[in-house]
């Protein structure tokens, strides 16, 4: 009788045991297996979140290169007009060019009796044409009008300036530094009035004889101020003593 009890405590001591054991594990599987859980469910939110941040970071990105792209195409408008509107100077400055060398040509063949005989000279200084009537081509000493000679002579240089519509023409008188006479001196005190007096007769025969448009017309005297030669011989002075005509591209 006692084995037997014996036998059943030892039973029931040896069940309580492993019935401990057991749960004990259960505890520790469940508490294991929700700390899992709870990771498993903070690296899902990790994860959404630097999904997010992926997301918006890739968003900028696209939205910075569409930025830099228009703004590289804007540029590249910019840089075709530019580049067109420089072609279209171009072809205007060529355009010019060659009217003004047609107008030159003209010229040295309508003036080539006076041109050979240095009464005039033709130049061509950074895209305009200035033709130089030397001393009494057109005045006679301290005269304002124009002579029979220069009348004719201007009337050829009319015709060559026509029909050249994008020139316009700039006369300009001056003078040696001898001073204005007495015989002068009501009618020109200086000679600044006689340098100008002379440009704008010009001016009114090309407009008036010539028939070239006024506003394509200026008159500026600019008395001794601007000498081509020394003013200390004869032959200095006389160059000095001179009317240019300038053909001036319209702005």
């Amino acid at each position: 009788m006692f084995r037997k009890n014996s036998f059943i405590f030892l039973s029931l001591s040896l069940l309580l045991v492993f019935s401990c054991v057991s749960k004990s594990k259960y505890v520790e599987l469940e508490t294991r297996s929700n700390q899992t859980q709870a990771q498993l469910e903070q690296d899902k939110r990790n994860l959404q979140a630097q999904s997010e941040q992926d997301k918006r970071n890739f968003q900028e990105q696209i939205s910075k290169l569409q930025s830099e792209n228009n703004s590289l195409s804007n540029t590249v408008e910019a840089l075709k007009a530019e580049l067109s509107q420089e072609k279209l100077s171009v072809q205007q400055k060529e355009g010019q060019i060659s009217e003004l060398e047609r107008t030159r040509r003209e010229i040295e063949s309508s003036l080539q009796e006076q041109i050979a005989q240095k009464d005039i000279k033709l130049e061509e200084i950074e895209g305009k044409l200035k033709v130089t009537f030397v001393d009494k081509i057109l005045f006679d000493s301290g005269s304002v009008i124009i002579k029979p000679k220069g009348q004719e002579v201007l009337l050829k240089l009319a015709d060559s300036f026509r029909d050249n519509k994008d020139q316009n023409i700039v006369v300009e008188g001056h003078t040696d530094e001898v001073q204005i006479g007495p015989a002068l001196l009501d009618r020109f005190p200086t000679n600044w009035e006689l340098s100008t007096a002379r440009a704008t007769a010009v001016v009114r025969f090309l407009q008036e004889k010539g028939n070239i448009e006024p506003q394509r017309l200026t008159a500026s005297g600019f008395s001794f101020y601007r000498p081509v030669a020394t003013n200390d011989t004869p032959e200095g002075r006389r160059e000095n003593r001179r009317i240019e005509i300038i053909l001036v591209p319209v702005r």
